[in-house]
């Protein structure tokens, strides 16, 4: 007690004498300094003390705790970040002439092949056009063909064979052309796959501006996500991926598939495409996927849950482990490294090495030098004061 007081005193007398208007600004620091060591003495003098009180008072409660055993194990740490499902077969469809939807050849979740007929519009004005057209081809096939022989025979004017010909190529060409602006009136899958949506109805209109149905095609679906860009250099090709998707309660491993070159320069970031070749699951476009990319990874580390790490008023991290002491568990502040954690798990560099009791549920009630008591749900307690 009276080295308690003495300290005390010091600490008042050092504190007046720094207090006065005309110290400079070194002493003021140098006042400070000498508190801090007076405050940890006294801290220090205190938990002895209240040691001492504790093993001297056998009617003392001790703080009940769990503990656990220090691992080394593997460490893998993964970056978290979300993406889409995305396949190279989604292909939403617009027809290329307006018209009035006379027949729907295929249904909602039927398979197609590219090229195959979707829907046909109303094309009347141009068959009548294409009919009319090819009964004047016909005739003019007929005049060319006979002033072709006249012209073989030297009979006749070579401007009526080739007026005769032109006339007759010409119409080719416009037969040509008016079939194909009546293939614009036939809606085809442009890509093999199942009609997911067909949007209008029989006997509505249509229009290029307006898609009428969407083909997907699942034989290479991918993810693709947004990385920030401090991860260039880390996530490369193959690194593996950790892929939950929690619409459907399902969780996959697999690999990034490419990485793309370009950053963009809005959010500073770049696109990654996961493979999902051979994964069975329900996915639908556009889904969302919650990933997990591992950018570090190590065979052997000392490893501690992340909750468990406190910091003091120096900055300092640290955790309590348990010691025995005359068959009595005693708490020690040990001050800790850490490195990256991940799942809370944590990365100790320096002050464990693995194998020591720390505690676990009542850490934040424990101080250094505490004697505490011990209740492991799978153990009996192994540490207590006699009472």
């Amino acid at each position: 007690m009276k080295t308690k007081l003495v300290l005390i005193s010091a600490g008042i007398i050092i504190y007046s004498c720094g207090t006065k208007n005309n110290d400079s600004l070194s002493e003021l620091k140098q006042t400070k300094d000498s508190l801090k060591t007076l405050y940890d003495d006294i801290a220090a003098q205190i938990v002895l003390i209240d040691q001492q009180i504790m093993a001297a008072d056998t009617t003392t409660r001790l703080q009940l705790v769990t503990t656990n055993t220090v691992e080394v194990k593997a460490f893998n740490h993964f970056v978290e970040i979300q993406g889409a499902v995305e396949t190279a077969g989604n292909a939403l469809i617009y027809p290329e002439a307006p018209g009035r939807i006379t027949s729907i050849l295929v249904k909602e979740g039927s398979a197609v092949n590219q090229g195959d007929i979707i829907m046909k519009l109303e094309s009347d004005v141009l068959n009548s056009t294409l009919t009319e057209v090819e009964s004047q081809h016909k005739l003019a096939k007929d005049i060319y063909e006979k002033q072709e022989r006249l012209w073989k025979e030297k009979i006749g004017s070579e401007v009526q064979y080739l007026q005769a010909k032109n006339n007759k190529e010409a119409l080719e060409l416009k037969i040509k052309t008016i079939k194909q602006q009546i293939d614009m009136y036939v809606v085809k899958s442009p890509i093999s796959g199942f009609v997911d949506e067909i949007l209008p109805k029989l006997g509505e209109a249509a229009a290029p501006s307006f898609p009428v149905a969407r083909v997907i095609n699942y034989n290479e679906t991918y993810i693709k996500a947004d990385v920030s860009e401090r991860y260039v250099g880390v996530l490369k090709e193959g690194t593996l991926v950790n892929v939950t998707f929690p619409n459907i309660g399902q969780e996959f491993q697999t690999k990034v598939k490419r990485v793309a070159d370009f950053i963009n320069p809005h959010n500073r970031s770049f696109k990654i495409y996961i493979d999902l070749t051979g994964i069975k699951a329900d996915l639908k476009p556009n889904m969302i996927a919650d990933i997990a990319v591992r950018d570090y990874t190590a065979d052997s580390a000392v490893v501690l849950p992340a909750s468990l790490v406190q910091q003091d008023r120096k900055g300092n991290d640290y955790v309590y482990i348990v010691n025995s002491n005359s068959g009595k568990s005693l708490v020690k502040k040990v001050i800790i490294k850490v490195g990256r954690s991940f799942n809370n798990q944590t990365i100790v560099y320096e002050g464990l090495q693995g194998g020591e009791i720390y505690i676990d549920k009542g850490s934040r009630s424990v101080n250094d030098g505490d004697y505490v008591e011990i209740i492991n749900e799978e153990a009996e307690p192994i540490s207590t004061l006699d009472k």
